[in-house]
């Protein structure tokens, strides 16, 4: 495991980690699989499989992060579930994308086909990249140094689902360095938000309440900045901001209306605020 970047898949028996490797191609990132169950068959080639630690994602992921230091030698670490569809080249991109743009937290975006339940992690057909207040546990990528700083607030999430620390960790951050990279999308194939049974999605749910509640933060899905081809940060007005996302997202809101008002909402940067401008912004073509 030599290469600059790592995944870090919670993997089972359905795992679809094996579509992101292309052996004709050279990549940028190790995969490591942290199984929850055993997995049929031979890994695939040139990958490391660690031993089975049962439970949810992140009570794997925490213990062996705790007990492997083998990441703190990476640059960037990715930690995806192991239902995203995504190829090889997008991800050898989105690990380029987060050194260029100096990320310490970021996530892909989410293909425009995904299951999702927040606006702010599907893909912007406008941006590059969006500076962001919020980051998905879906599939967090960090910087090593941030994933180290931000390790100890794993024991916060005792059921493992790890619901809250996605609110809590742009906060900790100060809202710096934290993005949603729009070229590089993934598509996310399972259903969000299922739970075996009503009582873990009242635990799982209450301890997201206590995060927020001891740490005062929510979820921040409003983007601060958006990011073009160049890899530069937009100067743009708040309203030519919110006009560049509205067109962007105009996919979702035009099929399911009441995002628009979430959209709004979230630029929304100080009281008396004016409704957005939505005929005769200008296409992402001309952006």
């Amino acid at each position: 495991m030599a290469r600059p970047h790592l995944v870090i898949a919670r993997t089972g028996a359905q795992s679809l980690h094996r579509c992101w490797l292309n052996a004709q191609q050279e990549r940028n990132w190790d995969l490591y699989l942290c199984p929850y169950q055993e997995m049929p068959g031979p890994a695939a080639a040139d990958t490391t499989v660690g031993e089975v630690i049962p439970g949810p994602k992140w009570t794997g992921l925490q213990q062996l992060l705790q007990h492997w230091q083998g990441w703190k030698d990476y640059d960037r670490i990715w930690l995806p579930d192991d239902d995203l569809f995504v190829a090889q080249a997008s991800l050898n991109r989105m690990f380029e994308l987060s050194v260029a743009l100096d990320l310490d937290l970021c996530a892909p975006a989410l293909h425009e086909s995904s299951y999702y339940a927040h606006f702010s992690t599907m893909r912007n057909r406008c941006c590059t990249a969006r500076r962001t207040g919020f980051v998905e546990i879906m599939a967090p990528c960090f910087s090593a140094q941030t994933l180290d700083r931000l390790l100890p607030t794993l024991d916060l999430s005792p059921s493992g689902w790890g619901w809250g620390l996605d609110s809590l960790w742009p906060k900790l951050l100060d809202y710096q360095k934290v993005g949603v990279i729009d070229a590089t999308p993934v598509l996310h194939t399972r259903p969000v938000g299922m739970f075996r049974d009503a009582e873990l999605g009242r635990t799982v749910r209450a301890e997201s309440d206590a995060i927020m509640e001891t740490y005062r933060c929510g979820q921040v899905h409003t983007t601060f900045g958006t990011v073009g081809a160049d890899l530069q940060t937009r100067v743009q007005t708040p309203q030519a901001l919110a006009a560049t996302l509205v067109d962007g997202w105009r996919y979702l809101w035009t099929a399911h209306p009441e995002v628009l008002p979430w959209i709004m909402e979230a630029q929304r940067p100080a009281p008396g605020w004016q409704a957005y401008p939505i005929e005769g912004t200008p296409s992402c073509a001309t952006i």
